[in-house]
């Protein structure tokens, strides 16, 4: 007869979340993840670092760059917006235009949030003496190595193992080394 064992005051059984956590390591991170639509910040990364590339080639200034890789994100965010709201009224007929683009600003506001880093990348090199083409070349390597990263965890995240993660990695990475090309064939 199997009877159930004691457990000491407050545990919880084996193989049980902690009371209140309700979810695993890698199910909290996918939460997370969702939560902050992390395919919209890939999207601000590469736009980023495809204007950071573009923009370095023949740039005056940093502050030229910088100032260029922002406006262009966040046009292209406000393209994202504009077709994404008129794309929804074939779902949601009643809603407004303004209804849905004010929507659409807010979930996909993680575009504008993910050309922060390149950018951010990109004027620190500049601080520690990197002229322009060089800071720009070390963004998009850090936009190269956050995809391989954000691809690698996804597939992770999906159960994928072995040789077929690193295949789906590198496959991420490799968007940010067509950028590094286009620098390339710019200069």
């Amino acid at each position: 007869m199997n009877e159930p064992t004691a457990q000491p005051s407050g545990s919880e059984p084996s193989g049980s979340e902690p009371s209140g956590s309700g979810a695993s390591g890698s199910e909290r991170v996918k939460r997370v993840l969702t939560d902050h639509n992390a395919p919209d910040l890939l999207y601000g990364a590469v736009v980023a670092g495809s204007v950071l590339a573009i923009s370095s080639a023949h740039a005056p200034s940093s502050g030229h760059v910088a100032f260029v890789t922002i406006v262009v994100t966040a046009i292209y965010w406000l393209a994202h917006v504009y077709v994404d709201a008129v794309g929804n009224r074939f779902r949601d007929s009643d809603r407004t235009m303004f209804g849905r683009v004010v929507e659409s600003m807010r979930e996909s506001f993680e575009v504008l949030v993910g050309c922060v880093p390149p950018i951010a990348v990109f004027g620190l090199a500049r601080l520690f003496g990197a002229d322009i083409s060089m800071a720009a070349l070390i963004a998009l390597w850090f936009t190269v190595a956050v995809l391989v990263v954000a691809g690698a965890g996804a597939a992770y995240l999906a159960g994928v193992r072995g040789w077929p993660l690193v295949l789906e990695s590198a496959i991420s990475g490799l968007f940010g080394v067509f950028v590094i090309l286009l620098k390339y064939l710019l200069h």
